[in-house]
């Protein structure tokens, strides 16, 4: 049978953030002063998110989703030998593998890529326009150009994640990773958005989503559970090239609430918390998400767009209409 709801957001990861019912806290960043209880499966979804077109004309619901569910059935015995703190060193292709998965699959990175494609389609209609090769524009439409709404085919963002787990791998090759335990009372939130890097040297007033600079530092947080994190940073690439995946423990409140300041802020649409009690940083951070931004150097037949990533308002995506 087909597969309708396809999750970006594995049931096998959002099990560790339930609570004893079997539940996950979901604070939506559209209004997050409303926490609402769901289980895994019905959350962290869209329909037919992975769905491909067949050559004979038809669709194909289920490749890409039972691939990504072979990757994701090893995620629970990774997290249980997280726990009893065993030697993964065996076992970080499987570690790196799902977490660059996560980078490249979710709507914060799929959105964007569309959002650029987009532009690069307008950028190419004012080009021509500019050159004389389209019809005149009606009187009194002579902006009629800068507002044209773009849809792109999800399909090709499909593709490009390829991409985005390539670029993934070589911001992993700069870092070296631990297993963070932690022993507050204070747990860790997660989000829709979970693979979090940036360059720890930037100011967080002006620090920009997945932006480095090419041997500037590098932080990564990548939330296991409310009690177990996987840190990485790019000054313990020596020791991990040597001797592997780390283990420590955080005892630090306040060091726990910068680490959840950062997912609220690299949440895209959603919140996960295994119970109440972060409201106020979850709420503080809803208005802004990772969204691509562009900025253009109108040159005629010249034109040229440039794109970076920065904290913004999510806009709405023009649907798809096939």
């Amino acid at each position: 049978m087909d597969k309708k709801r396809h999750h970006y957001i594995p049931k096998a990861y959002l099990k560790s953030f339930c609570d004893s019912t079997g539940k996950v806290l979901v604070y939506r960043k559209d209004d997050p002063y409303k926490a609402i209880a769901l289980s895994p499966d019905k959350t962290g979804f869209r329909k037919y998110y992975y769905s491909q077109p067949r050559p004979d004309g038809g669709k194909d619901h289920n490749a890409l989703e039972d691939c990504f569910s072979s990757i994701e059935t090893k995620w629970p015995r990774i997290v249980d030998q997280l726990y009893r703190r065993e030697n993964l060193n065996d076992s970080l292709v499987d570690i790196f593998g799902f977490m660059a998965l996560q980078r490249a699959r979710v709507p914060a990175s799929r959105d964007a890529i569309e959002k650029m494609k987009a532009e690069e389609v307008k950028a190419k209609v004012r080009r021509l326009d500019a050159a004389g090769k389209l019809p005149p524009k009606p009187v009194g439409f002579e902006d009629l150009l800068d507002h044209v709404e773009v849809t792109i085919d999800p399909h090709q963002s499909i593709h490009a994640m390829v991409h985005v787990i390539r670029v993934t791998g070589h911001v992993f090759d700069r870092i070296g990773f631990f297993a963070v335990y932690n022993k507050t009372d204070v747990p860790f939130l997660t989000s829709d958005n979970p693979v979090i890097w940036f360059d720890l040297s930037v100011q967080d007033a002006d620090l920009r989503p997945y932006v480095l600079r090419p041997d500037g530092p590098v932080v990564l947080l990548f939330p296991v559970s409310p009690s177990l994190i996987i840190f990485g940073d790019s000054s313990d690439r020596g020791r991990f090239a040597s001797e592997g995946l780390g283990v420590a423990d955080l005892s630090d409140i306040g060091s726990v609430e910068m680490i959840n300041r950062q997912v609220c802020r690299f949440g895209y649409q959603a919140i996960f918390a295994q119970k109440a009690g972060q409201e106020r940083i979850i709420e503080e951070h809803a208005g802004l998400s990772p969204i691509i931004r562009f900025n253009r150097i109108d040159a005629g037949e010249d034109e040229v767009v440039f794109f970076e990533m920065a904290f913004g308002k999510r806009e709405r995506k023009p649907k798809w209409v096939e």
